[in-house]
């Protein structure tokens, strides 16, 4: 089972599994998924979601769903992302799941867009980092995370959590809507926004293609039990760099700097993936380059006819450098 299987990430898990012959079913709130079966129920409401589980049984749970961002409300905030995982935590405990895997964030550590940066205490960040969250998403997320691993000590329920950094990829929704305005200005070919406030700013991201590789991996491997990982793509890159793969792939268009929706905050971080490999024998595939090129070959296909909703155009509270 797959929450928020209509998602940014989530159908991109959706379509991997799928190709893998699993058989999937999607966990959503209010969306729907044509390609595969859905419950409909509320994270947050215990009684509807133990209601609509009645009588199924799931040897995988991926959760996915969370608010992409700070919506200004803590009481939301602290409602779907830590109450809507301990239900679903208890439910993986009722089912008694072959695995639970977390999506989390690397703003569990400390970095989110709408924070004053802080420089790590040394890089690549490992995930033996301190985590010194500051704002409410952030914190959201180290609170899943530690209740993930709580009910892994604790009650056995066979748990990993990965933190994601800024996620690239066509079909951008929720969590990566700020990539469907970038190609909506590589289509326009005239200027594009780089999400890093300067050139030489060095920041880590990963393909969303990735992170459903990397889900997929944790979900099977037993050597990811009770683990947190760092899920990013194979090296961090600089603004320039994110400019010039641009204007390989749209001779012409012009790139400005100073859009700071992704996890760039103005200075340099970057991020190790030994813990994957070591453990679970992971390494990511696609580079800025391969992901800039997923987006426009998107965009050649017309997938900016696709619909999208008012929410996924907007950025939403909290993303403002403050």
């Amino acid at each position: 089972m797959v929450t928020g299987a209509s998602g940014y990430v989530g159908q991109e898990v959706v379509r991997q599994l799928l190709e893998l012959g699993k058989d999937v079913t999607g966990l959503v709130h209010v969306s729907s998924c044509e390609n595969i079966p859905v419950i409909q129920a509320d994270l947050t409401d215990k009684l509807a979601l133990d209601s609509a589980m009645e009588g199924k049984k799931f040897d995988v749970i991926m959760h996915v769903a969370s608010l992409p961002g700070d919506t200004g409300n803590p009481y939301e905030m602290m409602q779907v992302n830590v109450w809507g995982t301990l239900n679903l935590l208890e439910l993986a405990r009722r089912m008694e799941v072959k695995r639970f895997a977390q999506i989390s964030s690397i703003s569990a550590y400390e970095w989110y867009p709408a924070t004053k940066f802080n420089p790590p205490d040394y890089t690549p960040v490992d995930e033996c980092h301190h985590c010194r969250p500051k704002d409410m998403y952030s914190t959201s997320k180290r609170m899943q995370e530690l209740l993930c691993i709580t009910y892994y000590w604790q009650y056995k329920v066979p748990t990993t959590v990965l933190r994601l950094t800024a996620v690239v990829g066509a079909r951008a929704k929720g969590g990566g809507r700020g990539w469907r305005q970038f190609a909506e200005q590589m289509a326009e070919g005239k200027n594009v926004s780089i999400p890093h406030f300067k050139a030489e700013e060095l920041c880590h991201y990963v393909d969303v293609r990735d992170v459903a590789r990397m889900l997929i991996a944790v979900c099977e491997h037993p050597g990811a039990v009770g683990e947190v990982f760092n899920c990013c793509g194979p090296r961090a890159v600089r603004g320039r760099e994110i400019a010039e793969c641009v204007q390989k792939l749209v001779p012409g268009i012009e790139a400005e700097y100073g859009f700071p929706w992704s996890m760039a905050q103005g200075d340099e971080i970057e991020f190790s993936m030994e813990k994957a490999k070591r453990l679970i024998d992971f390494v990511p595939n696609y580079s800025m380059e391969d992901s800039l090129r997923y987006i426009k070959e998107w965009i050649d296909e017309g997938g900016l006819e696709e619909g999208v909703s008012e929410s996924d155009k907007a950025l939403g509270l909290g993303v403002e450098q403050k």
